[in-house]
């Protein structure tokens, strides 16, 4: 009877270490979570504290201007861009603006581009390496058809380009409130021109192929209206004119410029045809008198 009670003593001692240990490993499970969701708070939170540190330290570096970067791209509601900063060929910084479509239409740097739809572009706004400001339209194909400049001393000159980027025509201004039209040759050589010159006087000019100005006219500050027409040499050789005493006059001149002969009309007085030397003495004359006769000598 000893054995049986004996054996009945252990199991009775197994069955009370079973029950007790089964509360003492749900006791163990739950500790456990509670270490887990405390290593996961304490991740978070440095988590947060590194986030939080890290947007101070952009904030603070964007304060005192130090943020840097490759390039800033603005995207619209489609995620399309319709802006970009970015670095330029040249160096310096380029803000490309583009349309709901994401087309670019404008680049702003160095100076302003405005481009078309094929993203060509159609006119450029700088300024020159020597500081005045210059604007530049072209067509399709990139040729500069027309330009707007500035110089140093105010003058403004507009020009107008051919097919090929070859001036062919232009209108500036000059010292004093000279303002003159010009055109061109396709070898760009000036061919005509008209404008108002320095001294108010308003003026016309025919140049040949070699650019010699070959007619010229001109209504000077006095009132005498003249038309001038050179040789090859630039050198006048025929006035006609209309003097500031109401004489009507055509003078012919030689290579050296010395008047050798001249026909005139006076108002209200009768024409004459006269004859210079080299001297510009008068030496021969064909009048008419008073009377409606034809004189060949001198006033009388």
């Amino acid at each position: 009877m000893s054995i049986h009670w004996l054996r009945a003593a252990l199991l009775l001692v197994l069955l009370s270490s079973f029950s007790g240990a089964q509360p003492r490993a749900e006791q163990a499970s739950k500790q456990d979570l509670q270490a887990l969701k405390g290593v996961v708070y304490m991740v978070g939170l440095a988590s947060g504290a590194a986030l939080l540190v890290s947007l101070g330290l952009l904030v603070a570096r964007w304060r005192i201007g130090t943020v840097r970067a490759r390039r800033f791209v603005l995207r619209g509601d489609e995620g399309q861009p319709i802006a970009q900063l970015v670095q330029g060929p040249n160096g310096s910084g380029e803000l490309e603006l583009r349309d709901a479509d994401g087309e670019l239409t404008a680049v702003l740097g160095s100076g302003l581009k405005l481009c078309d739809r094929a993203g060509r572009v159609r006119a450029d706004l700088r300024l020159e390496s020597d500081k005045t400001p210059l604007l530049e339209l072209y067509d399709e194909r990139g040729e500069v058809r027309a330009g707007f400049s500035l110089s140093e001393d105010g003058a403004g000159s507009l020009a107008f380009y051919d097919e090929t980027g070859r001036p062919r025509a232009g209108l500036g201004s000059g010292h004093a409130g000279a303002m003159r039209l010009s055109f061109f040759d396709k070898q760009g050589r000036m061919r005509l021109q008209s404008g108002i010159e320095d001294e108010e006087v308003p003026s016309f000019k025919l140049y040949d192929a070699q650019g010699e100005v070959r007619g010229a006219l001109s209504v000077r500050a006095d009132g005498m209206t003249l038309l001038e027409m050179r040789d090859q040499d630039g050198h006048t050789r025929t006035i006609v004119g209309v003097l500031e005493d109401g004489i009507a006059w055509l003078g012919v001149l030689d290579e050296e410029q010395r008047f050798r002969a001249g026909l005139g009309a006076p108002t209200g007085g009768n024409p004459r045809l006269d004859f210079y030397d080299e001297d510009g003495e008068t030496r021969a004359s064909l009048r008419i008198d008073n009377q409606g006769r034809f004189k060949t000598d001198p006033d009388s």
